[in-house]
């Protein structure tokens, strides 16, 4: 449940979902929400915000964000990256590095630094991964290689928590309307409820979101054809 009592820390929070993060946790009553980003910006201006610079590629930035933010009870990782990129693309490997360097390093940075805070709260973590966790696009094999480590470091990391009453979730939304997806030419889902199914899963009983009626249709069909269903994508 999120109330007054709730100190929030978002990254990736300058713009798309993750300012849809800050806002509807405000709506929803947190008493503070850190919204950081590289460049420390905020879109919305409110009292219970503090900007705070954030680089998840760098573990100096990340403690200090850590130091900073150690009041916080609910970490949402939603910084991420997409190069749009093949395995066999030219700067494949330099577009697979820096995939993994903010989509599984940097969350497993931000889980190790802040897993004190969230340890004395028994708070909370939101892992923004993708439905793509589950299955692989060809047109992005290395995005799609880092969301499913992320996803692996996911499961781990509620193991590790969970006899410290740590709740750690992975939110697998679809394709959500944002700059990442710019070139998704099918249906996209509002940031904004994005950012609300992944905030309702707080009170519910399932660690794993499936957000949107495609992350929800390809989990459906992972589970009944796991072979027919990644034909399909390919």
């Amino acid at each position: 449940m999120i109330d007054s009592h709730t100190v929030a820390f978002v990254s990736g929070a300058n713009g798309g979902l993750g300012a849809q993060f800050v806002a509807r946790l405000l709506a929803r009553g947190a008493g503070k929400v850190y919204a950081a980003s590289r460049a420390g910006d905020v879109e919305l201006r409110d009292a219970r915000i503090v900007p705070v610079p954030l680089d998840v590629t760098d573990e100096a930035s990340v403690h200090g964000a850590a130091r900073l933010a150690a009041d916080t009870t609910l970490l949402v990782n939603n910084a991420g990256v997409n190069r749009h990129t093949g395995f066999l693309a030219p700067d494949a490997i330099d577009d697979a590095r820096a995939e993994m360097d903010v989509n599984y390093f940097g969350t497993l940075r931000m889980a190790r630094a802040f897993a004190p805070a969230l340890i004395s709260s028994h708070g909370a973590m939101i892992n923004v991964l993708s439905i793509l966790a589950r299955t692989s696009l060809p047109a992005m094999g290395s995005l799609c290689a880092s969301k499913a480590a992320a996803l692996r470091l996911t499961e781990s990391l509620r193991a590790e928590l969970a006899p410290h009453r740590v709740r750690v979730y992975a939110a697998m939304p679809g394709a959500i309307d944002t700059d990442m997806s710019r070139d998704f030419d099918g249906p996209k889902l509002s940031p904004a409820d994005t950012a609300d199914a992944a905030l309702d899963a707080l009170t519910g009983s399932a660690s794993e979101i499936y957000i949107g009626a495609m992350a929800q249709q390809l989990a459906e069909g992972l589970a009944l054809d796991r072979a027919a269903t990644q034909a399909q994508l390919l």
